[in-house]
């Protein structure tokens, strides 16, 4: 989609999943952290927030950020929940302020919530927003949505500092495909080193897995121990990809409950970038094929348990740990894999790739 000019646009298919996944993650989000951070207080950042509507659609992330913060089940807890919204289109930050002013009138709001737009540039304006409203005091969610090319690296590092705190990144791959040669220095903002500009002397099949491995390799580096990535693809096979980096587990699991909660909504199809194979999929009808071949491959180099294999699916592929039983119950029943001990808890099952047969 090319970047609009005007103050509201038309909301497409990837824009309207993002805005589902996002709401479902954040209605976990904001009551659990409202109870866990009581003394220090929550911020929601939204470094590229837009003018809060579509013209074809009353939902966008600003909306969506201030409904959740406005649940009781957050509010009941009295912990200081700050919002905080940056929109370098002037008009369009206008446009959000005049929006959420009318939607969430500040007469509704509770004393400990508060609300802030600026309009600016993300760069420019991130640290100072969150400084204002004492948000580096406690753990920050940060969605930066831009238009896969603006998030400048420094921005997830001192996001990954703070304690407690995450990122939701939009990222496209294509844009940097395109402007490896030149004198883009896009690339260099976003990577935070020039290493990205590799890419031009790579053969084609491998630009895209190169540009997401090192963005993700990125997050590590910057302190997030958890990074998923995961690519959308609509109806008319346009893809783009999005990183979820945090320091919590849980965090993974809550949001990839999101995830395989998104497709039917708006004709989103799914697939992990590292999938070889590059395997796409309803959500709603998903093929587990790749996470079979994940399976063997792991038993294929020593025997692993239940505990193990649930462990690997959340955190190394597009799956659910609930996923797992279900494949593994498969390839035994296919005689692929032999079950080596049964017990109460996931760490007393065992698995063994089974012996090759002829018959």
């Amino acid at each position: 989609m090319a970047v609009p000019t005007e103050v509201l646009w038309e909301r497409d298919p990837h824009t309207a999943a993002k805005h589902t996944l996002l709401r479902r993650y954040l209605s976990a989000w904001f009551p659990i952290m409202a109870k866990q951070f009581r003394d220090t207080g929550i911020t929601f950042f939204d470094g590229f927030a837009g003018p809060g509507e579509y013209t074809n659609a009353q939902e966008s992330s600003p909306a969506i950020a201030m409904e959740q913060a406005l649940r009781s089940e957050v509010s009941r807890w009295g912990t200081r929940t700050r919002l905080v919204f940056v929109e370098k289109h002037r008009g369009r930050a206008e446009h959000l302020t005049n929006l959420l002013d009318a939607r969430f009138p500040i007469t509704s709001r509770p004393s400990g919530l508060v609300m802030r737009v600026h309009p600016g540039r993300c760069s420019d304006l991130f640290g100072q927003t969150i400084a204002e409203v004492d948000g580096w005091d406690g753990p920050v969610f940060a969605n930066l949505d831009g238009w896969g090319v603006d998030t400048d690296y420094e921005i997830v590092q001192r996001i990954a500092r703070q304690q407690s705190s995450e990122v939701l990144v939009t990222f496209e791959d294509q844009f940097f495909i395109r402007f490896a040669n030149g004198e883009q220095q896009a690339g260099e903002r976003v990577f935070g080193h020039s290493d990205w500009r590799r890419v031009d002397r790579l053969p084609t099949a491998e630009k895209k897995p190169f540009l997401l491995g090192l963005y993700r390799e990125g997050l590590h580096s910057a302190g997030f121990v958890y990074v998923l990535t995961f690519e959308m693809i609509d109806e008319g096979g346009h893809s783009l990809h999005l990183f979820f980096g945090t320091t919590n587990k849980v965090a993974v699991e809550k949001f990839k409950d999101g995830l395989w909660e998104v497709d039917g909504v708006s004709g989103q199809k799914f697939r992990d970038p590292r999938d070889p194979n590059q395997m796409s999929f309803d959500i709603q009808n998903p093929n587990f094929t790749p996470l079979e071949s994940r399976i063997l491959d792991l038993l294929g180099r020593r025997d692993h348990n239940m505990a193990e294999l649930r462990e690997d699916a959340l955190l190394e592929t597009i799956y659910k740990k609930t996923h797992v039983k279900r494949v593994v119950d498969k390839l035994i029943g296919q005689s692929r894999v032999d079950k080596m001990s049964t017990g109460p808890s996931h760490a007393d099952r065992v698995f063994r790739l089974a012996d090759p047969k002829l018959f």
